[in-house]
């Protein structure tokens, strides 16, 4: 097999690494089903393997972070999500827990894509780097990127800000950011990057277009050849013939969302506001008054999930007997709610 930087089993099974480029029909998420990306299983050696590469102790760089990027369809900036950061000295096991596990959770995930059919993928993206954080502290950095994972269940380091820990926090943050962002510091940095194609059973997958389909993946921070390696079902991969294995992440995709409605909500609303936040350089509200902020992230959250559930539901409805399987229980999960939100007399 030729060597690849990516490898699957179906999800919670142990066994060998798969090609991610085979279709499954048992696996593929189909149009308008929910689904959740999340890591699984990070081995030290991510961390122990190159940490001269990423000059772990040297310019003040004592701190080592894994960062996220996820994009839908076809965004131009993918939204940045922290994962995990800890002091060098303390990075001494697998971490087989980070404290922002999740990397996307995603609702009826065909309605997020544009019709240009070249943009209709989930691009991903892990980069691992050693930092410095300047005046913040560990604590710092790390309360108040907990504070933000308590709301919306996932890190956005754009919301710092908006936190009780915002002002002592934010040097840190920037300095993370700044760091995977600048391409001055992209030497010092490792990242391993694929991309996920939507398909349905009846379609042909294109040549060199990997399939959304369930599973637990593999990435890899070098090329390897997937035929001797085993992953197991915590997402330990090992060789079969004794070899050192290369660093890597493993992620879950699987049917579904882990977060509940309120939460789901707030997400929607977060990635509006730092968007927003980015491309105008100007926020929303007032970062001085974090409760008022946060309640404003519910409300917003509340009427764009339920403007794009209206939005939805007529795009649905008039297709008819057209619709899928999939899409014809979405429209009754929509009108459902509904109902549910704006009354009984909704059609």
């Amino acid at each position: 097999m030729t060597s690849s930087t990516i490898g699957r089993v179906p999800i919670f099974q142990p066994g060998s690494l798969l090609d991610p480029y085979i279709k499954d029909n048992d696996a593929l998420i189909e149009p308008a089903e929910d689904f959740t990306i999340s890591i699984n299983y990070i081995p030290h050696q991510l961390y122990t393997k190159y940490k001269s590469h990423y000059k772990a102790g040297e310019f003040n760089n004592n701190y080592f972070a894994i960062l996220s990027q996820i994009g839908i369809g076809d965004v131009e900036t993918p939204v940045l999500k922290a994962h995990y950061l800890s002091h060098i000295d303390e990075v001494s096991q697998d971490l087989e827990t980070v404290w922002a596990e999740n990397v996307a959770v995603v609702e009826d995930f065909l309605k997020n894509f544009s019709k240009n059919q070249k943009s209709e993928r989930i691009y991903l993206s892990f980069s691992s780097f050693c930092q410095g954080l300047g005046s913040s502290s560990l604590e710092d950095v790390t309360g108040a990127l907990r504070e933000v994972i308590g709301y919306v269940g996932a890190a956005f380091p754009s919301l710092v800000p908006y936190t009780t820990l915002g002002k002592v926090a934010l040097e840190g943050v920037n300095n993370i950011v700044k760091t995977i962002l600048e391409p001055r510091f992209q030497p010092q940095i490792k990242t391993t990057t694929f991309a996920f194609y939507p398909t349905t059973k009846d379609e042909a997958v294109p040549i060199g277009e990997a399939p959304l389909q369930t599973g637990s993946y593999a990435f890899f921070f070098e090329p390897v050849e997937l035929d001797n390696l085993w992953m197991d079902n915590k997402g330990l991969v090992s060789s079969t013939n004794g070899e050192e294995v290369s660093p890597y992440i493993v992620i879950n995709i699987k049917k579904g969302i882990d977060l509940a409605p309120g939460q789901i909500e707030q997400n929607i609303a977060t990635e509006v506001l730092e968007t927003y936040d980015r491309l105008s350089g100007y926020p929303l509200t007032n970062k001085k008054k974090n409760t008022t902020y946060f309640e404003g992230l519910k409300e917003l959250g509340k009427t764009i999930r339920i403007a794009t559930a209206v939005e939805r539901y007529f795009d649905l409805r008039t297709k008819g007997t057209s619709v899928s399987p999939a899409e014809a229980k979405r429209l009754e999960k929509l009108s459902a709610y509904l109902k549910e939100t704006l009354g009984e007399d909704f059609p």
